[in-house]
């Protein structure tokens, strides 16, 4: 997918050599342009939609670029453009994502997009897995979809796999390693035949999990507990107050 990028500055020319860095450049997208920040930021407002990196100048007649980077806030990587250096130190402290001194050349646009990008990237965020899985029960001809939020642990039974939901329990023809891979980062394996979902945990006593609903404790097998307790203590609140 493309970057998009905006331009917003007075002058025609700075807009022109821009608008050539970012046409010959793979991998950008151009979405617009603008010589008043005014008209620029209520386009914005009013579609909703923001450009990935939004190239700002500072010195313009209608409004200044620090305060169009206020009115911006976080909606885009803002990278400013100006002749006068004295404007840097105001804009890495309103935030902004990098300072290009006019006239720059094409190699230092280019380091200067490097930076932002890896900066998109780290604030990409994590696709969602999907909230469902299909097995096949109750022989070859039944499929049933289950939702992960509705499964409380399976069980391994020899040559099947016990998948136990807040409506019933289904047998199917798995191990419980090839259903282990396809599950979301809430379900941990404590034992060579359990499997639980951590968001029904009630309580835990030794080495036993109780979940919600369940009378029956989990156990905790021995090579497992190490890896459980140490995702159960990264999650426990403790008290900062000396005893």
């Amino acid at each position: 997918m493309a970057t998009t990028c905006y331009i917003i500055d007075d002058e025609l020319h700075a807009i022109e050599t821009l608008k050539a860095y970012i046409e010959k450049t793979p991998g950008l997208e151009l979405i617009g342009s603008s010589t008043n920040p005014l008209e620029a930021l209520a386009l914005f407002r009013d579609s909703g939609k923001y450009a990935d990196i939004t190239f700002l100048d500072v010195d313009m007649p209608q409004l200044q670029g620090t305060e169009v980077a206020v009115l911006l806030g976080n909606n885009t990587q803002i990278i400013f453009t100006t002749a006068y250096q004295d404007y840097a130190i105001n804009g890495f402290e309103l935030g902004v994502s990098d300072f290009l001194l006019k006239p720059f050349p094409y190699e230092r646009f280019l380091k200067s997009l490097h930076k932002v990008q890896g900066s998109l990237k780290l604030k990409q965020p994590e696709v969602p897995r999907n909230s469902t899985l299909f097995i096949q029960t109750e022989g070859k001809g039944k499929i049933v979809k289950l939702f992960h939020d509705h499964i409380l642990y399976m069980e391994s039974k020899k040559n099947y796999l016990s998948v136990v939901t807040q409506e019933k329990a289904y047998l199917t023809y798995l191990s419980l390693s090839e259903m282990e891979s396809e599950l979301p980062g809430h379900f941990f394996r404590i034992h060579k035949s359990f499997i639980l979902n951590t968001d029904f945990i009630s309580h835990i006593e030794g080495n036993d999990v109780f979940l919600e609903g369940i009378p029956e404790p989990l156990p905790i097998g021995a090579s497992y507990r190490d890896h459980f307790f140490s995702f159960v203590k990264e999650r426990l609140v403790k008290t900062k107050r000396n005893s």
